[in-house]
């Protein structure tokens, strides 16, 4: 299960495929003369004017266009999006490479380094297939050619390489936890988590430490241990924990996953339609493995700890029953009154014992949570709930560098007032109304004063069913693992 090194061969300068189309970018509002002449009825037609998005072919040269529209309206997320279908293309054209010709205009008018950077991950992304368990994948014996960019501005060019070589190694993490979140929960258990996480510690010379079971009730991890009841899968806590060669903070960030191989919802078992989507109830556990992935080897100046709890949710004779009330590790009885949302108990645990044992300055949580996120803000962003407003002023800033979106919810106490139960200190949910806020306002309770802590429901960004607005991809999607190494590289700068 080793991670996959790059699909492409990207570089600044001359391509060196053997055979490889060029692909010009331009804008209509900067059409350049001789194309309106050598193609003047495509032109004139409408077929390419350079609106955004539109593409031509000149087969008989190999070279593609590609237009952006007004250059006026031009941002990183329009442009990087639209070479997602490049990586596309290149993963079938068996080895016929691509040559990016940027005209001047875009790279003066974006940072180049967010540019190249963007648009690597565009392309890799594209280019990463899912579908590796199938026939198809086994027999493919085609190759994927290489990408160069070929910058009008050479004065951009060392700002384009330190974008280009951030996104060689941010994308290739993305994609690792596309690969294992679309891995179904038969070929994915706690254990090949545990598997993963040795591979990227070893890579990047991070401290790994896996609990099994017997260690889980050791701390007493009565949440975690609760979900796992009803599964023959063990469930697992592992930490992987970064020092920086070179610090440039004493603060320090940890980052905790939700990770269900599988949800079947337990006794409160899940409708059947659909349910094999729940294979993708890890995505918060995956990107957080793979973040600290990503932020080791670019050598970002700030301590990080990766904490993911992994189970696996099903119903037997030994399952979690609702009404059922189990002693998370800081001691609260919890009465589960549904154990479809198992999520939130394997959540406490592991930010109750990260909180007393690292005490960090920052930690959030990635969680496939709630539904009701998905009915808030569809599939386009995550929702932010915190306890701190300089830490959401970081996400919000992290958000805006690496081009996921997340918006603030409420963190108000009255949302925790459905959770009263009158036998337990707290019951684990509320009603449907306000759902992913009554969620965040339970987590709440794991969390040791004086620690500046965010959940982040990804249930609508973590994956999606078809390609559409910032997540262009269908599939797992990767989200979180971008935002984090923004994260954290804004934090390295704090003293």
């Amino acid at each position: 299960m080793k991670l996959d090194k790059n699909k492409i061969q990207i570089s600044i300068g001359k391509n060196t495929s053997k055979s490889f189309y060029k692909l010009q970018v331009l804008f209509k509002d900067h059409f350049p003369e001789n194309l309106k002449t050598k193609f003047s009825l495509q032109t004139s037609s409408g077929i390419f004017t350079g609106d955004y998005g539109q593409t031509f072919s000149d087969e008989a040269e190999k070279i593609l266009y590609l237009g952006l529209g007004d250059s006026s309206k031009i941002k990183i997320r329009s442009v990087a999006q639209l070479f997602f279908p490049f990586g596309e293309k290149l993963k079938k054209w068996d080895g016929v490479g691509l040559e990016i010709h940027l005209p001047k205009i875009l790279t003066t008018s974006l940072p180049a380094d967010l540019l190249i950077y963007q648009i690597v991950n565009s392309l890799e992304q594209g280019a990463f297939a899912i579908n590796v368990l199938s026939k198809e994948f086994r027999e493919n014996s085609k190759k994927t050619g290489s990408v160069s960019f070929i910058l009008q501005d050479a004065a951009k060019a060392k700002e384009a390489e330190k974008g280009l070589k951030r996104g060689k190694v941010v994308s290739r993490y993305i994609n690792g936890a596309r690969y294992i979140a679309h891995l179904p929960a038969n070929h994915f258990t706690p254990e090949e988590f545990v598997s993963r996480s040795k591979e990227i510690a070893k890579d990047n010379g991070l401290k790994i430490t896996v609990f099994d079971e017997a260690q889980l009730k050791k701390e007493k991890m009565g949440g975690i241990l609760a979900v796992c009841e009803g599964s023959d899968k063990k469930a697992k806590m592992i930490i992987l924990e970064y020092t920086p060669a070179k610090p440039s903070t004493k603060k320090k960030l940890a980052i905790i996953g939700k990770g269900l191989t599988f949800d079947s919802g337990g006794i409160s078992i899940k409708p059947a339609q659909d349910m094999h989507e729940m294979k993708y109830d890890m995505c918060g556990a995956a990107a957080a493995i793979h973040a600290i992935g990503a932020i080791a080897e670019l050598g970002l100046g700030v301590p990080v700890i990766a904490a993911i709890g992994v189970a696996e949710n099903m119903p037997d004779a030994a399952a979690l029953k609702p009404g059922d009330v189990y002693t998370a590790h800081n001691g609260i009885t919890v009465e589960v009154q549904n154990t479809d949302a198992e999520g939130r108990l394997v959540l406490g645990d592991v930010l109750s014992y990260v909180g007393k044992k690292f005490k960090p300055d920052y930690m959030l949580d990635l969680a496939t949570l709630t539904g009701a996120i998905i009915i808030s803000l569809g599939h386009e962003a995550a929702g932010v709930m915190s306890n701190s407003e300089p830490l959401t002023t970081l996400l919000k800033e992290a958000s805006q560098t690496s081009d996921e979106r997340i918006w603030e919810m409420p963190l108000w106490d009255e949302y925790a007032d459905e959770l009263k139960s009158d036998i337990a200190d707290i019951r684990n949910i509320a009603s449907r109304a306000g759902g992913s806020l009554s969620a965040a306002k339970f987590l709440e309770k794991f969390v040791d004063s004086g620690i500046a802590w965010a959940h982040i429901d990804i249930a609508g960004a973590a994956w999606r069913k078809k390609g559409s607005g910032t997540q262009i991809g269908n599939g797992p999607t990767g989200y979180g693992v971008r935002l984090l190494v923004d994260l954290a590289e804004k934090i390295g700068k704090k003293k």
